[in-house]
């Protein structure tokens, strides 16, 4: 006959309740939590696989800011620019009315003060701020405006442009010496200007010839149609770059979607399996403690 001692039944019993109140308990949680893994210790697997995952979901939200950042400083300088093209444009007007052969020296006089006024404009479309602390033209970033306003307006920042992403690079500050500096005007290097400035200064000499007006109304002219020119590129490229960004950012919704899909699978809960898997835990812990109970009760004496 095999001899049973009571003690190692009682320690059976024991760990049976306990292994099943531990059951009971994991159970528990995640009909509370709604995750199927709540610890690693609960699917090591799969908790690793899940911190990837999560990971992954936060290089794709970073990547996101980094896009949505881009995309206002674009757009920003896309309008900056058209601001810039008009400003332009009534410069080049103007140039043109002063070229008429017809004008009183005070006529051209009022030309230049308009020019004047234009040009100022057009620096401080130049110098306009992006809202973060820095500025649409700063190049690589400055403290200091890009382009100093008095005198000569002199390009401060280093030249080049600031850019921000982690798949794909965007642009977020403009190069200004490139859009409004380094233009070839008759042959030289100069700036728009000190197109303007050589311009006005010819329109208000009372002593200027037909022959010099009209080279150097000339010359202006062909230096306004260089920074258009130059303006036109740079907001192609800015329409092209935000045109990227609404790409990339649907190649980042989708990686969203596909990510978060991976994680529900790896760590939610399925609670069509996890309530009955509740229900035999409970089941079994109350067997389970039955069963002690009995074990517990047993005794020489009953047999005597």
């Amino acid at each position: 006959m095999t001899r049973i001692p009571t003690l190692y039944a009682f320690e059976n019993s024991l760990d049976a309740m306990n292994e099943r109140r531990a059951a009971l308990a994991r159970s528990q949680m995640q009909l509370s939590t709604g995750k199927r893994v709540n610890s690693p210790s609960d699917d090591p697997l799969g908790a690793a696989q899940a911190e990837r995952t999560r990971s992954q979901l936060a290089r794709l939200d970073i990547e996101r800011r980094m896009n949505d950042f881009a995309r206002t400083m674009l757009g920003q300088a896309d309008n900056t620019m058209a601001g810039a093209a008009d400003t332009l444009q009534s410069a080049r007007e103007g140039l043109i009315a002063a070229g008429n052969g017809t004008l009183a020296p005070a006529d051209r006089m009022l030309i230049a003060q308009k020019l004047r006024v234009t040009r100022d404009e057009l620096l401080s479309i130049a110098n306009q701020r992006d809202g973060a602390g820095g500025y649409v033209f700063g190049g690589q970033g400055s403290a200091r405006a890009p382009f100093d306003e008095t005198g000569a307006a002199v390009w401060q920042p280093n030249a080049g442009e600031q850019a921000t992403g982690l798949g794909a690079s965007f642009t977020t500050s403009q190069d200004g010496r490139a859009v409004f500096v380094d233009l070839n005007v008759a042959g030289a290097r100069q700036s728009i200007f000190e197109t303007l400035d050589s311009a006005v200064a010819l329109l208000e000499d009372p002593g200027a010839t037909g022959g010099a007006l009209a080279t150097g109304l000339g010359t202006a002219v062909n230096g306004v149609d260089a920074a258009l020119e130059r303006l036109l590129l740079v907001r192609t490229r800015a329409g092209e770059q935000l045109r990227a960004i609404e790409s990339r950012e649907r190649l980042i919704e989708a990686g969203e979607i596909e990510s978060s899909g991976r994680l529900s699978d790896l760590v939610d809960a399925d609670y069509a399996s996890t309530i009955p898997k509740y229900q035999q835990n409970q089941t079994a812990l109350e067997a389970a403690m039955t069963t002690y109970a009995q074990v517990a009760r047993l005794s020489l004496f009953q047999y005597l």
